[in-house]
This record gives structure tokens, sequence and C-alpha cells, in this order.
């Protein structure tokens, strides 16, 4: 399997799902979110709990049915609302759709927000890990922690 096409599915489906507010399917877990994009061979899928304020789930690549990506997260809004950080982090997330949780340093600024994305390593597609940040007027408001890689 070609890496890099991984890589560009990745984060194509990404912009198609959380990012770009399609792809959701009825859950498969009950209590769940689950968002899916399909193209080709390759699926997308992520499913996450959210309540109190926090919210945890698992991004899995399928290739032709077998999982070959996968990553889990979690996150704390807890000082924002939930549209708020949706409409914060979905921009972040679509202005930096090629660096965003792939092993590059990211800052960006909206308003009086600041999003922070820092890995923990210069990662890859093989293998990531990291936080995200946003800073209301200085004061972190969100935070997101993540880990994952190649599995296939």
């Amino acid at each position: 399997m070609d890496k890099e096409e991984l890589r560009e599915f990745l984060l194509k489906a990404r912009t198609k799902t959380y990012a770009g507010v399609g792809g959701k399917v009825e859950p498969a877990f009950r209590g769940s979110d689950q968002l899916e994009y399909k193209e080709g061979g390759w699926l997308y899928r992520d499913v996450y709990y959210t309540g109190n304020g926090i919210f945890m789930g698992l991004e899995a690549v399928y290739f032709r049915e077998e999982p070959v990506w996968a990553m889990s997260y979690y996150g704390d809004f807890r000082k924002m609302t939930e549209q708020e950080v949706d409409r914060v982090l979905r921009q972040a997330l679509l202005a930096n759709w090629e660096k965003v949780r792939l092993g590059e340093h990211v800052e960006w600024e909206v308003e009086e927000y600041k999003y922070v994305c820092t890995p923990d390593f210069p990662g890859s597609i093989d293998e990531v890990a990291g936080q995200e940040r946003i800073l209301k007027e200085g004061e972190e408001v969100y935070s997101f922690s993540y880990a994952g890689g190649f599995i296939g």
C-alpha cells in the first residue's frame, strides 16, 4: 500500500467529515456519534462520545476492508460552548488541513482565539502524537491529545 495515498485520503476524509460538517451515519455503538467517508477502496471512520464538556474517540482508516491506520483522541472543551469550539476548531482544521495532527507545529488565529497544534515529535503517517489547544485571549479554553499511526 502507498502511504502517501493513505495520507492524502486521511487528510481529504477529515475535511469531508467533522471539519466539513459531513459524513454523519447511524452509529455502531449506542450513545456515540459516527462520521464516515468512502472513496474507492478506502473508508474513513470517526467514532466518538461527547458529554460533560469532554469527548473521546477513534479515527480509523480501512483499505479494502482491512484496518491500516488508527488514532485515538481525548478532548476537553468545558471552558467553551460546543457551538463555540465547533466554529473555531473547524476553521482551524480547514485552514491547516495538510499539517494538523501529522507531525507539524501549527499556530493559527481568528478573532480572539489562537489555535496551537504541537506534535510530540516530528511524525509522519507512520506514527503521530501530540496536543492541540485553543486559547481565548491568552487563556486555554480547549485541549486535545492524540496518538496513533500505521497498523496495516
